[in-house]
């Protein structure tokens, strides 16, 4: 056998032998395998692990600031600018018609009450078969259930006295204000004139007409927050026949 001084002997004279007993001890005792463990961990599992972690907390951080940054734009008033071409003749119809609201000296309100009941009765008494639908909208959103209720009934085809049945598709009536008088508050009296045309220009009708209208209507208010509503019904329409100048039979001129 081996004595104990012969190994370390042996040792001194030849140390690669010290570190291979030395190898052979870390090996069996299994801190080789922990350390290559805790080695391979560093090397390849911590960088993705804190890689991951720090995309995790960027997202975290970046997805409020993306949702405030959307929050603030839609609060601005950004305006795109679109830039387009009209031919002159599209110009002259789709430029804006601004109307003064001076027409009665002294009173802006009611000389905004002259200029919507013109246009209401304007959009009313006219015919042109091609726009029914969007007079029927009109006259729906600034008439009263019943007012409007009376306005369908007379343009009902069951009617026979409808513009729809006179008129057809051939003829269109066009309306002229001639005076309104404003008497009474929340009321008005128009006189107007109504004149239906067929294709080829020749009048088949002219009749003056007047009409008494009762109304609601909303002060006018510059510091009204915005996409407030303003309140225009007209709440009764009485319509007088005053004179028919050129009385045709449109049955006939229709056919």
């Amino acid at each position: 056998m081996t004595s104990s001084a012969q190994v370390a002997e042996e040792l001194a004279r030849d140390p690669n032998k010290k570190i291979e007993l030395d190898l052979q001890d870390y090996i069996k005792s299994g801190e080789y395998f922990n350390d290559a463990r805790a080695w391979y961990n560093f090397q390849y599992l911590y960088p993705f692990t804190q890689r991951t972690l720090l995309w995790i907390a960027c997202s975290i951080f970046i997805v409020p600031l993306l949702a405030l940054i959307l929050n603030i734009k839609s609060l601005m008033p950004i305006i795109t600018p679109v830039r387009y071409s009209l031919e002159t003749t599209e110009l002259i119809q789709n430029r804006a018609n601004i109307s003064s609201a001076d027409q009665i000296n002294g009173n802006p309100m009611l000389s905004i009450v002259d200029l919507m009941l013109r246009n209401y009765i304007t959009q009313r008494e006219s015919y042109d078969y091609d726009n029914l639908q969007p007079q029927f909208i009109y006259i729906q959103n600034t008439s009263s259930k019943l007012v409007f209720k009376n306005f369908y009934n007379y343009m009902n085809i069951d009617n026979s006295l409808s513009p729809i049945m006179r008129y057809q598709k051939s003829i269109k009536r066009a309306v002229k204000i001639i005076a309104a008088d404003y008497a009474q508050e929340g009321k008005a009296t128009i006189k107007f004139e109504t004149i239906a045309k067929n294709n080829s220009g020749e009048i088949l009708e002219q009749i003056f007409w007047q009409a008494i209208i009762a109304f609601n209507i909303d002060e006018v208010n510059p510091k009204l927050p915005h996409n407030s509503r303003f309140n225009f019904t007209i709440t009764d329409y009485q319509l007088k026949l005053l004179e028919n100048k050129k009385i045709n039979n449109l049955y006939e001129a229709n056919n």
